[in-house]
């Protein structure tokens, strides 16, 4: 029985042994030279800072960030946020510092982001990470990459958005209010009414004033309500039919803001806009047409569904003789142009404007198509 026990024992021991060097092996390093002056209160994404892509981002947690910096004020505050909340303990530099932040387990990459309080330089950023899979970037069915963009989630009527904040406040700053929905809730504010922003904040520092304003399309909407010990839940009525393309909270003087509420109003349902294709298109050809070889269309503009307006040709003949191009469908001739050895541009122009599918370009004599420069029928 104990000789049982012991091989369990060793068994045990053993699986955990891999299991633990298994773990061992996911852990990296990613490093990069950053060398970049950070101003008071900017903040940097820390995704950008260490160039992972947005693929690699939502597949890694990080466990620790080594951070060299230098103050240009003698001393600054550094601070790492996810969310907008701060998930670690605010860092000093000075004149030359190099500081190790510990975040909390399970910490992903994405959304993190390193806020400089005072003006500083930052030398270098250094992250041990955690990666979950190999990420695989999305693959399209070929030849149609997704043309349009998915339409964002809206809010729907009189809903009530509550948005942890926890942010520290020093002088004046602008806390965007729609960046926050879109992060915590997935959500987008654009096309809704907002009726009133409740906010949940206290000042800091003795006989100091400070106040909040709410910030609609980048202009002061709304009373500035100051904030004291007593009556920290503030609510701000605004009450406009204007519709949010950005929302922002402005604190002025030092405060703590712990969180925003919305009252959202009516919203009206935003439809992604088609891409506005160009009018001209450039299309290179290096193709010989002759006698016994037409240039049909639909095989340079295989997915074009347009009207065309007019075509100019860049081509050119052989051993110095003039030729005759012509712009024709299967049934008839709609211009023609004359093409000699130097390099020309010569316009043809459709009375109709006509699809590419049923356009050629012909000669009975040789003559090198380089490109073509197609002018597009507006409104298609």
């Amino acid at each position: 029985m104990k000789k049982a026990s012991s091989s369990f024992l060793v068994l045990f021991f053993a699986a955990l042994l891999v299991s633990f060097q298994s773990f061992a092996q996911m852990s990296d390093i990613v490093s990069e030279r950053v060398q970049q002056t950070l101003r008071r209160q900017e903040r940097l994404r820390l995704s950008d800072l260490l160039r992972v892509s947005p693929y690699e981002e939502r597949e890694m947690e990080v466990l620790s960030l080594t951070i060299m910096a230098q103050s240009y004020v003698g001393q600054s505050t550094l601070q790492v946020l996810q969310m907008g909340r701060a998930i670690a303990a605010p860092q000093i530099i000075r004149r030359q510092s190099q500081v190790r932040i510990v975040l909390p387990a399970r910490t992903s990459l994405e959304g993190i982001e390193i806020l400089a309080q005072d003006e500083l330089f930052l030398e270098s950023v250094t992250a041990e990470v955690l990666r979950l899979r190999t990420p695989v970037p999305p693959t399209y069915p070929t030849p149609y990459p997704p043309t349009y963009p998915q339409p964002e989630r809206q809010p729907v009527p009189n809903q009530m958005i509550s948005l942890q904040v926890m942010q520290d406040v020093r002088m004046q700053q602008e806390i965007q209010l729609d960046t926050l929905v879109r992060q915590q809730m997935g959500l987008t504010l654009a096309g809704a009414e907002i009726q009133r922003v409740i906010v949940e904040a206290m000042p800091l520092g003795y006989g100091r004033a400070a106040s909040v304003q709410v910030v609609l399309n980048s202009r002061l909407v709304g009373e500035e309500r100051f904030l004291s010990t007593t009556q920290q839940r503030l609510p701000l009525l605004i009450q406009s039919y204007e519709e949010v393309r950005t929302l922002g909270l402005l604190v002025r003087g030092d405060a703590r803001v712990q969180s925003v509420s919305i009252r959202v109003g009516q919203v009206r349902p935003q439809y992604p806009q088609q891409p506005q294709l160009p009018r001209i298109q450039r299309v290179t050809v290096g193709q010989e047409i002759g006698s016994y070889n037409v240039l049909e269309l639909s095989r340079v503009l295989p997915y074009e569904s347009r009207l065309i307006r007019s075509i100019t040709l860049e081509a050119r003949t052989r051993n110095g003789v003039r030729a005759e191009v012509a712009l024709a469908t299967p049934y008839q001739v709609l211009g023609t142009l004359v093409v000699t050895q130097t390099p020309m541009r010569p316009v043809i122009r459709l009375f109709t404007p006509t699809s590419p599918r049923d356009l050629r370009l012909q000669s009975y004599s040789q003559v090198l198509i380089d490109s073509l420069e197609i002018e597009f029928e507006t409104g298609y």
